[in-house]
């Protein structure tokens, strides 16, 4: 027995030790995991994470911004060009009425109502084209009472060919004629007028005036 008592005390039993240690291992383990896990535990960003996040505010603002500027000018842009628009085509409605009206005064009716187409003419000239135009309505004058001519514009047509950088437009009219004198009757003709209109006094008037042969 005493041998046995001998070798019992030098082989002791560890076991137990190496199991407590194991089981403490495990709860720490185990507590850190629930830590880890836990509901409701919420890990600060830091400050530089909080700047970062308003800095993408920040910017998408000003994206936000910009963009109403862009919207708001484009809008702005296709008012302002609108209204160009409709203040060039309102322009050439002016100017083609007002160099259809002029020529068909060059086209009067007889004698008797030149006096009429002349003063007529007379208040469609600007520029160099109003001296030539009062020498041009005597002549007429002159022509229809010697001819006895009488005129009939059967049909007119006209429309803004260009403009010019003065502010003035290049007309193009076209119209056919029905002539009657002491020699013919009813003698239809047909021709063409370049005619320049520039602003005068709040309306066009005739500045040039040339026949298109082509």
């Amino acid at each position: 027995m005493e041998g046995d008592a001998g070798a019992s005390r030098l082989n002791p039993t560890l076991a137990p030790e190496d199991d407590e240690l194991d089981s403490g291992e495990t709860t720490l383990d185990s507590a850190a995991s629930n830590d880890e896990f836990a509901p409701g535990v919420v890990e600060d960003p830091g400050p530089d994470s909080r700047l970062a996040t308003r800095g993408w505010v920040v910017a998408g603002c000003v994206v936000l911004l910009l963009l109403s500027a862009l919207i708001a000018g484009g809008g702005l842009l296709a008012t302002i060009a609108g209204n160009r628009a409709g203040d060039s085509r309102g322009n050439e409605a002016a100017a083609v009425q007002a160099a259809k009206d002029c020529v068909i005064a060059t086209q009067a009716p007889d004698a008797a109502a030149m006096a009429a187409s002349q003063r007529k003419i007379i208040e469609c000239s600007t520029g160099d084209f109003a001296a030539q135009a009062a020498l041009y309505s005597g002549v007429l004058v002159d022509a229809y009472a010697a001819a006895k001519a009488q005129v009939q514009v059967s049909n007119i047509r006209a429309a803004v060919e260009r403009h010019n950088d003065d502010g003035s437009m290049d007309v193009l009219v076209a119209l056919r004629v029905k002539m009657s004198n002491a020699n013919i009757s009813d003698q239809e003709s047909g021709y063409r007028l370049r005619v320049q209109m520039a602003p005068d006094g709040g309306t066009y008037k005739i500045a040039r005036l040339d026949q298109v042969t082509k």
